[in-house]
């Protein structure tokens, strides 16, 4: 690790016996690749994808993974606390409990967009989470799903095989790395991020354990042919007052209306991203309504289970800083490592906070409806004032003025279905903004020098452990 009485061997290394740069190399490449790919499970797809989308979708939760998997454990925590109210909900309902028992992967599948509601005025239906659908349950809109008929086991042996092959990968790591440690044999800082990755996407896939992996929606029907329009109708006049007129993702996402900050925020970045047109992150939803639940969204958790994701958060990014007297070829990369690792936990901490806040503002509990901005169509209401000048110069600029404050209204809010709730205060956007792009940078040079630092090492870091039975000397 940080032994200076080891010799320094400069250079790429052979493996003769031992283990050599390739070995380094291999098992921690193959360990990260695996565990940003094989163990992320995206949403249902949309009735009109491709077979390419699927794919799509798991390479950009894949590229969230390498920007950093502590953003994925944060979706799939979000999915998790869903998931949890959820069969809390049902199985407290006497109606539904008796004959039919509700499962974390039932509500999984159906937040994860796997059920589409059909309707005379929506005969090609749209997705509805599990908090709509008890709704429509509760107030006998529809009929209880067959959920066996729904064929949520479809993964197949091959990817179950996968996922086992990633843990035991990732795992068999993990014992090895802590063996050189505990042997006080060098590691290297590729090595240190391997084993960040490992315990983050392990902590992932415990989270999504019960996510089923499907790519095509199932389809249920209204009671007695009955609308939406006239379900909405009915929401207004008796559970949902505020309901609006407009809505913007589905007919029935005000039953939901789970706009969490931090998903705000997040879709902020994506979008603009998808307006460069580079989405790696995130696939842009063109249909109206949602054909699809994007596998990206983050969903306000409790503050129940807050503090264990936190603590595993925090642990992923304190683990950098143990490489604070590792060796480095140079003094300048040393000191580099040191200022992003310690910038590293600070955004975590800074994050941390944010999040607790965010959950605070938008936190609520199944079923309980929130007040709504009204709406009069696809934008804001909004009259500009009326001014009685007759300078043509005062009148030129009040025109300026007025556009220069359209334009930054616009900015503030980008998303497609011009959400007026999607819109970002400056306030917030800048200061995240850049410590966003610091953090992006400071993770950028960890990665770069996870690679170039192994051009010189100590001769430990070529020093092999038993690799059959570690931990046995």
């Amino acid at each position: 690790m940080g032994n200076t009485t080891e010799s320094i061997v400069y250079g790429w290394v052979a493996s003769p016996e031992g283990r050599g740069s390739i070995d380094i190399l291999w098992s921690c490449c193959t360990t990260v690749i695996l565990c940003c790919w094989v163990s992320v499970y995206p949403n249902v797809g949309s009735p009109n994808d491709s077979k390419w989308h699927p794919l799509v979708d798991k390479f950009n939760l894949f590229c969230i993974s390498l920007l950093g998997p502590d953003f994925l454990f944060g979706i799939a925590w979000g999915q998790f606390e869903s998931a949890r109210r959820s069969v809390k909900v049902f199985r407290q309902d006497n109606r539904l409990n008796k004959t039919f028992v509700w499962t974390y992967r039932h509500a999984f599948f159906v937040d994860m967009g796997g059920i589409h509601l059909r309707s005379p005025d929506f005969p090609q239906g749209f997705p509805i989470d599990a908090q709509q659908l008890y709704y429509l349950l509760s107030h006998d809109y529809i009929d209880m799903p067959d959920m066996e008929q729904m064929a949520i086991e479809e993964r197949n042996s091959a990817d179950t095989l996968s996922r086992l092959i990633t843990v035991f990968q990732a795992f068999w790591f993990l014992v090895s790395t802590f063996e050189r440690f505990r042997l006080g044999i060098s590691v290297t800082t590729l090595e240190l991020t391997t084993v960040a990755f490992a315990l983050v996407m392990l902590a992932s896939s415990i989270t999504w354990f019960y996510k089923p992996s499907i790519t095509r929606p199932r389809y249920i029907s209204t009671k007695n042919d009955i609308t939406v329009q006239a379900i909405r109708e009915l929401m207004k006049r008796t559970t949902h007052p505020q309901l609006p007129d407009h809505w913007y993702r589905t007919p029935l996402d005000y039953i939901t209306h789970d706009r969490f900050g931090i998903d705000i925020h997040w879709k902020y970045y994506t979008r603009l991203t998808q307006i460069m047109r580079i989405p790696i992150f995130s696939r842009p939803i063109r249909a109206r309504p949602w054909d699809r639940f994007p596998s990206d969204t983050w969903l306000t958790p409790e503050y129940k289970y807050s503090p264990l994701a936190l603590i595993i958060l925090l642990g992923f990014s304190a683990l950098f800083l143990v490489a604070w007297d590792f060796y480095f070829p140079t003094y300048t990369e040393k000191i580099l490592w040191r200022i992003c690792s310690v910038y590293n936990a600070a955004f975590s901490i800074y994050g941390g906070i944010y999040y607790f806040v965010e959950m605070s503002r938008s936190g609520k509990r199944v079923g309980e409806p929130k007040p709504r901005v009204e709406m009069v169509g696809p934008t804001r209401r909004y009259q500009r004032p009326v001014h009685h000048h007759h300078d043509n110069s005062d009148s030129s600029m009040e025109t300026t003025l007025v556009s220069v404050r359209e334009s930054l209204l616009g900015l503030r809010n980008i998303s497609e279905e011009d959400d007026p709730e999607m819109a970002v205060s400056f306030r917030v956007l800048i200061p995240v903004t850049i410590t966003c792009a610091l953090y992006v940078f400071a993770r950028g040079y960890i990665y770069v020098e996870d690679f170039i630092s192994l051009r010189a090492q100590p001769s430990g870091a070529y020093a092999d452990v038993n690799k059959f039975l570690p931990f046995l000397g």
